[in-house]
């Protein structure tokens, strides 16, 4: 895989974890939190790789990732943690 999917893919993990995470937090799923920041940890790492390997051009990758991995990371949650 690209670099530029790569980036794109990491960022629609990390985003989707986050926004799981942050109704997590506020729901007060303590059990959740543990395995959702290990995936963000993960994700992160791997964005950063990648940012180094392309430099800005992974900007607008990353921000499409991210603003679909937000809407889908709400979506899973409201449907099967609550």
């Amino acid at each position: 895989m690209s670099p530029l999917l790569t980036s794109l893919f990491a960022s629609y993990v990390l985003i989707l974890l986050k926004a799981m995470q942050q109704l997590n937090v506020v729901g007060g799923h303590y059990k959740m939190v543990i395995p959702f920041s290990y995936g963000m940890a993960a994700a992160e790492v791997a964005i950063v790789i990648n940012i180094v390997a392309v430099g800005w051009a992974a900007v607008p990758w990353i921000g499409t990732g991210a603003a679909c991995g937000a809407v889908t990371g709400m979506w899973l949650h409201r449907r099967y943690i609550r």
